[in-house]
């Protein structure tokens, strides 16, 4: 039986995470005169659902409230850049056209957020259905929590030691780990590959960590 890839979606397969980022940073200044640290915006920020950016910030912050308005403004924020800049990472339909394997997505947005993505990476049904689309609207608890990948596990037929998660953030690693999962860290989108990142991916115990797709297509084909 083929393994299962669970692929996250921004920072892996689309170089996109730090779009989002940018526009939570830019909102967050001009509508609450909040200025993130780096460190602060890797904590509360990168890889991490937005109802849950929205959670850890009024949380991290006990004045801060995050109504209905900033929250529309994310998202006609990210729309906007999304729409304009987003473009997938290089080699990553390489590693998708490889037939040894099965695959899905299993991402941090919502369905809505999720739909308007997949408009401009059409080229992904050649590989995998809608079907094959597990968005965080469709558990109760999303990453670190394990929910979103045994949900995909399950409707896919799969047992959790054959899976492989490949993601690019520290709660990919640490649900994948929760579901009994292996997965491959990819430090390759802007911003992640330093080697204070990839201390931290490696304490979480990844199988690997890789800076390109034809690095992390080379590593799977260890496990095949």
């Amino acid at each position: 039986m083929k393994k299962l890839i669970i692929w996250d979606f921004d920072g892996v397969i689309a170089d996109s995470e730090k779009l989002w980022v940018s526009v939570w940073l830019e909102t967050l200044e001009k509508e609450k005169n909040i200025t993130l640290s780096n460190e602060e915006k890797l904590n509360l920020l990168v890889g991490i659902a937005d109802k849950n950016k929205k959670e850890n910030l009024e949380k991290y912050f006990p004045e801060l409230i995050l109504d209905d308005d900033f929250m529309q403004k994310i998202d006609a924020g990210e729309i906007y850049k999304g729409t304009r800049y987003m473009q997938p990472i290089d080699g990553v339909e390489d590693v998708m056209s490889d037939n040894r394997f099965a695959h899905c997505i299993a991402t941090g947005a919502t369905k809505a957020q999720h739909s308007w993505k997949m408009t401009q990476f059409k080229w992904i049904e050649k590989y995998m259905s809608p079907d094959d689309y597990f968005t965080v609207d469709m558990v109760e608890h999303g990453k670190p929590a394990p929910d979103l990948f045994f949900l995909a596990a399950k409707t896919k037929s799969y047992q959790p030691e054959n899976c492989i998660v490949i993601g690019d953030s520290l709660n990919d690693f640490k649900a994948a780990n929760a579901a009994g999962m292996r997965s491959i860290a990819f430090v390759g989108a802007e911003g992640n590959n330093t080697p204070e990142y990839r201390e931290k991916c490696q304490a979480t115990g990844v199988s690997g960590i890789c800076s390109t797709m034809k690095e992390v297509k080379q590593l799977l084909g260890k496990f095949v």
